[in-house]
C-alpha cells in the first residue's frame, strides 16, 4: 500500500513540479539534480552540492531499493542523463514523459530526459527501484544535467558520480 501512495504521491509531484518557463537571454546557472535512495533501513538524499569523492554508498547485495531523481534549471532544463552498469544495478524506473532509457554498450546504460527548447520546462521527475547485484562490486550511477544556456550563451552542465559497493554488508554511507 505504501508502494502505491508513493507511486501516486510522485506522480503529482511529476504533473505540478514541472512548470514551462521563459529561456533567459543570459544564464550562468548550471542546473541542480538529487537523488533519494531508500531502502533497508536507509533514506538518504544527496544533490549537487554533495561532495561525491569523499564516501561510498554500500549497498547490500540482491536488496530493492527505491529512488526518486529530481533535476532542475530556472532558466529551462534541457538534457538530464543517468549513466549506469545494468549488470550490477537493475534499474526499474518508471519511464514517463520524455523519459526513455537505452544501452549504450553491455556495459552502460542510459536513463535520459531531453527538453525542448520551443516549450522549455523548469525540470523533471523520476522514480522507481533498483536492485544492487554483485558480491563485493564496485560500479558507480552518474549523473549529467545541461541547461539551454540562455538565449545568447552556451549551455551549463552540472554532473556527479555516486560510487555504489554492494554486496553482504550493511546499507549504508561510508567516509573515507
Amino acid at each position: 500500500m505504501k508502494t502505491v501512495q508513493m507511486i501516486v504521491a510522485v506522480s503529482l509531484l511529476m504533473i505540478t513540479q514541472a512548470c514551462e518557463t521563459e529561456i533567459p537571454e543570459t544564464d550562468v546557472d548550471p542546473p541542480t539534480f538529487s537523488i533519494k535512495i531508500t531502502g533497508d533501513g536507509f533514506d538518504e538524499t544527496f544533490d549537487q552540492d554533495t561532495d561525491f569523492d569523499s564516501f561510498q554508498l554500500n549497498l547490500r547485495e540482491g536488496t530493492e531499493y527505491t529512488f526518486l531523481i529530481s533535476g532542475g534549471d530556472s532558466g529551462g532544463l534541457k538534457r538530464f542523463e543517468v549513466y549506469f552498469a545494468p549488470d550490477y544495478i537493475q534499474m526499474n524506473p518508471n519511464l514517463g514523459g520524455n523519459w526513455a532509457r537505452t544501452s549504450l554498450s553491455g556495459l552502460t546504460d542510459m536513463l535520459y530526459w531531453t527538453g525542448n527548447a520551443s516549450s522549455p520546462l523548469t525540470g523533471t521527475l523520476l522514480n522507481g527501484t533498483f536492485i544492487a547485484d554483485g558480491d563485493s562490486v564496485s560500479s558507480p550511477i552518474t549523473f549529467y544535467l545541461t541547461d539551454f544556456g540562455g538565449s545568447e550563451g552556451s549551455s551549463n552542465a552540472t554532473g556527479a558520480s555516486l560510487n555504489v559497493y554492494s554486496g553482504n554488508h550493511t546499507t549504508e554511507v561510508i567516509y573515507f
